[in-house]
């Protein structure tokens, strides 16, 4: 990226909910909080677009709203270098910054919100939504802001006699061009973009991505883009952050971030993306579990309990998709009470009166484990199966956390700076635990030959 100040710079920036339930659990101090952003740090650069993306639930929107103070952060820093009107810049911390003056710099940092429908008034005319934002901000009055209004509808492809029409009149594509007209109004800097075209069919998205890159190069302006498509944000975006559980997994360039993707997550996203060709044959994959709550994350890395490259410990030798089943029999152990609910077993098989081996076939077939994979894996794993058929589900527990621990529970790595301008969070890229796979730097061989 260029070695110019960034425009927006995010330190440690964490925003916490709290989800204690009612007065009596905080008399007592019984609070739970939902970690939904957790020190997250990232630059955005003047005329960039920085993608933000990953799956639902993962802090995406949170992370947008808490960088524009919409939502109060928890804890950290976003620094604004705002233009001082005399060719410099000053540079603004936005969490100290008073309400008055949040309220004045909305002028420069404006919101782009995900349901185009939801976010505009459906009393006011559309005229009035856009310039609502002049008003309040004492921009144009008279003949000045109804000008302005119509030059900004042009501006976003729309007709000026739109501005006497109600939300309701339009279809969603046009409903998100008048979301970027009021947007655009304050004339702002920098715009969050929270998934505008999620609620969009395909044909309008393409036509509201190219209507962004357009007024981006005509206003010189920058973006945080937040999408979970990534096939829409690898055609908007210059740099992309993957989030998952609240933390960024990896940070880099489009180019960097997909081709060849180098963290599991990023790789496992990936898959996942459609392809046109109908013969087109790709290999998915397919994560284990589901995403963790962010009211308790799991220790070290938060992807380690769905990672199909979790690392395994010193004297194991397995194949990896094997040591990410025995991973996965842990997990369930760790959150199950019942024999019947570790196996997953159908209601009419009576697995409390069945026989040893049995209970084993049903723990191999329902986490699809081989007959035998030997050596010191094999012997915890039929301690295990001894504590199940006994109903000691707890000793069960016991014998799995001992021996199937992961380097990746013990550590949560930082962003790891693979090059100048690429990070990620992967002990794979640590000299300490070599990549399982065995192949160069975490990166699939035939994926860094293409």
């Amino acid at each position: 990226m260029p070695e110019a100040e960034p425009i927006l710079r995010a330190e440690n920036l964490t925003k916490y909910f709290d989800d204690s339930e009612g007065f009596v659990d905080s008399l007592l101090g019984r609070s739970q909080w939902v970690k939904a952003v957790d020190g997250v740090d990232f630059t955005l650069y003047e005329g960039e677009t920085l993608g933000v993306v990953g799956e639902s639930g993962c802090g995406k929107t949170t992370l947008g709203r808490a960088l524009l103070q919409l939502l109060e952060p928890t804890e950290g820093s976003v620094y604004y270098n705002r233009a001082d009107g005399a060719g410099g810049r000053e540079r603004l911390d936005l969490t100290e910054a008073s309400s008055s003056r949040l309220r004045s710099l909305r002028t420069d940092l404006q919101y782009i919100f995900q349901d185009p429908f939801s976010s505009l008034n459906p009393r006011l005319t559309v005229g009035d939504i856009i310039g609502e934002p002049l008003d309040i901000h004492s921009l144009a009055t008279g003949a000045e802001r109804t000008d302005r209004i119509y030059e900004l509808l042009e501006l976003v492809g729309l007709n000026p006699s739109h501005a006497q029409r109600y939300p309701h009149e339009f279809s969603g594509g046009q409903r998100q061009r008048i979301g970027i007209a009021r947007a655009l109004a304050v004339d702002p800097e920098v715009i969050v973009c929270d998934e505008p075209v999620s609620a969009l069919d395909v044909s309008v998205q393409a036509q509201i991505l190219n209507l962004l890159e357009d007024l981006q190069a005509d206003l010189g302006l920058s973006y945080i883009f937040i999408a979970h498509d990534l096939s829409v944000v690898e055609h908007i975006s210059d740099r992309i952050g993957v989030m998952y559980l609240g933390e960024l997994a990896e940070v880099g360039t489009t180019d960097e971030v997909f081709s060849p993707p180098y963290h599991p997550y990023t790789e496992a996203l990936l898959s996942a993306i459609p392809e046109p060709d109908p013969r087109w044959q790709g290999d998915r994959i397919l994560l284990s579990g589901n995403v963790p709550s962010p009211l308790d994350p799991p220790s070290g890395c938060r992807f380690h309990t769905r990672c199909p490259r979790v690392i395994q410990p010193a004297g194991f030798d397995l194949d990896q998709p094997v040591w990410r089943s025995l991973m996965d029999f842990k997990q369930r152990l760790l959150g199950e009470e019942t024999i019947g609910a570790v196996t997953a077993v159908e209601e009419d098989v009576d697995v409390e009166d069945a026989s040893r081996a049995e209970l084993e076939d049903l723990v191999r077939a329902e986490f699809d484990l081989p007959d035998r994979f030997g050596g010191e894996a094999e012997r915890v794993f039929a301690d295990a199966v001894d504590a199940l058929h006994a109903g000691d589900i707890q000793a069960a527990e016991t014998t799995v956390s001992e021996s199937f621990v992961s380097p990746c529970e013990a550590s949560n790595p930082d962003l790891y700076a693979e090059t100048e301008t690429h990070n990620l969070a992967c002990l794979l890229y640590d000299d300490e635990h070599p990549d399982p796979t065995g192949s160069v730097g975490g990166r699939n061989d035939a994926a860094a030959d293409d």
